[in-house]
C-alpha cells in the first residue's frame, strides 16, 4: 500500500490507497460526510476502485443507502458498521468477500442481495441487523462465519445448493421450506450442539 492520498469526485473528497496490484481501495469517509445516497466511485486517481476498506465508513449516520461501483471485489471489516439509517445495499457481481463485522448493528437495513460470486461471509457481517427479513445466500458461498447473522429478528435464510460450511451460530436458525435437513446437517458438521437448537422452516 502507498500512503494516503485524496481526490474529490462529485463534490467529495475521497480517501484512498493504491493497492500493490494497481487499484484502488477507499479508506475513510469523504468530505462532507455524505448524507443520503451513498455511490462508490468507480475510479480514483485513475486507478479502478476494487476495495471498500476496514471501517471506511463506520457510524456514517447519515446514508440511506449505498450503491457500491461494479469493480469492487472485497468489503472489508467493520466497512459500513454501525451506520444508524442505512436501509438498502446494492452489492454489485463481483465481490467475493464480505468481512467482519462489515454491516453490524446496521438495526434498520432491511434490502441486501447478495450476488453470485460472493465466497466468504465472514464472523458478525450482519450481526443484529434487526431491519432484515430475508436473504438468500447464492450457490457461490462456500462458508458462513460465525454469528454472521445473529441477532437477525425474523430473518428467514434461504440457500441455495453450494454452501458447504456454517459455523456454530451463524444464523438465527428460521429457514425457508426445504432448507432445514441441509441446514441442520452443516450445523451438526461445524460442531453445533444440536440438542439444543430449533430449525424453523417458514
Amino acid at each position: 500500500m502507498t500512503e494516503k492520498r485524496i481526490e474529490t469526485v462529485d463534490g467529495y473528497s475521497w480517501p484512498y490507497q493504491i493497492k500493490d496490484d494497481g487499484t484502488a481501495e477507499i479508506i475513510g469517509k469523504p468530505s462532507p460526510e455524505p448524507e443520503g445516497e451513498l455511490v462508490i466511485p468507480d475510479k480514483l486517481g485513475g486507478c479502478a476502485v476494487t476495495g471498500i476498506g476496514a471501517w471506511a465508513f463506520h457510524e456514517c449516520n447519515d446514508i440511506s443507502s449505498v450503491a457500491i461501483s461494479k469493480g469492487v471485489m472485497r468489503i472489508a471489516d467493520g466497512a459500513f458498521a454501525d451506520c444508524g439509517e442505512l436501509t438498502r445495499v446494492a452489492i454489485p457481481v463481483g465481490v467475493t468477500s464480505i468481512g467482519e463485522e462489515a454491516f453490524a448493528r446496521c438495526r434498520w437495513l432491511e434490502d441486501v442481495v447478495l450476488p453470485f460470486g460472493v465466497t466468504t461471509i465472514e464472523e458478525y457481517a450482519f450481526f443484529c441487523c434487526s431491519g432484515l427479513k430475508a436473504v438468500t445466500i447464492p450457490s457461490s458461498v462456500a462458508i458462513i462465519g460465525r454469528h454472521a447473522f445473529r441477532d437477525c429478528d425474523g430473518l428467514t435464510v434461504k440457500m441455495e445448493n453450494g454452501v458447504t460450511s456454517i459455523r456454530p451460530t451463524a444464523l438465527t436458525v428460521r429457514v425457508s421450506t426445504g432448507d432445514a435437513e441441509r441446514v441442520r446437517k452443516l450445523l451438526a458438521d461445524a460442531g453445533e450442539d444440536m440438542s439444543k437448537l430449533t430449525i424453523k422452516e417458514v
